[in-house]
């Protein structure tokens, strides 16, 4: 199934989907202020100015939108923006990903996946979503439990919930964002350190790059799913 169907540049091009974006940006700006405010009551509060988030959510949901339009999976893809923005905020500011937001996570994914299935049957599969979920997050434990200088348990926590998102629409999804995700992090790790910035012992967090690989795998162009196939 295309991650995006074939009249998505005619959809862009006419205009059909900037009114949809527009609208969804700006809706996207006070849910942008409950996250801040999310953040700032969490057990280990993470406090920020107003302004960067809620820019950040309008400019992800809104693009999101843009891109896909009125589509089945614009719901879920807009949960997995507002999650990537709250979760990016913490992990780069305090190198963390909160559990209160990790795990809870994967319960409201699963509900809106299950209901965008009983809206609109194919949308995704289920069951393919729980296996990925299973999948990936293990794989992602077994890393951060055996070489926890690679991996974080905050981003094996996070993993489960992201395999629902990923595995919902396809396998090639899965592969696609975390392959775009370690890329990433190689690049910047290696550009960091070429700058003299970081050395081979800096932390970086990993949270923000699978959470950006992700999107990307949720929104990409149907050419990225014939180019790993």
């Amino acid at each position: 199934m295309p991650l995006i169907g074939p009249g998505w540049h005619a959809g862009v091009v006419m205009g059909e989907n900037w009114l949809v974006a527009g609208i969804v940006a700006a809706a996207a700006i006070p849910a942008g202020v409950g996250i801040r405010e999310l953040l700032r009551r969490l057990r280990r509060g993470a406090v920020f100015t107003a302004g960067p988030i809620e820019a950040a959510c309008a400019l992800v949901c809104g693009g999101a939108a843009l891109i896909l339009g009125p589509s089945a999976l614009l719901p879920v893809t807009l949960w997995a923006g507002l999650l990537a923005v709250a979760l990016s905020a913490v992990d780069l500011t305090h190198h963390r990903l909160p559990d209160a937001i990790t795990l809870s996570a994967f319960p409201i994914t699963a509900v809106i996946l299950v209901a965008t299935t009983l809206v609109t049957p194919g949308a995704g599969d289920l069951a393919r979503a729980g296996i990925a979920s299973a999948v990936v997050g293990g794989a992602f434990c077994a890393l951060a439990y055996g070489l926890p200088v690679a991996m974080g348990r905050g981003d094996a926590k996070l993993a489960f919930t992201l395999g629902l998102l990923l595995g919902y629409q396809s396998w090639l999804a899965v592969i696609f964002a975390i392959m775009l995700a370690f890329l990433l992090g190689a690049v910047v790790g290696l550009a960091g350190m070429a700058a003299g910035r970081m050395t081979a012992k800096s932390a970086l967090p990993f949270g923000p790059f699978l959470l950006l690989g992700t999107l990307v795998a949720m929104v990409a162009p149907s050419w990225i799913q014939t180019l790993l196939s």
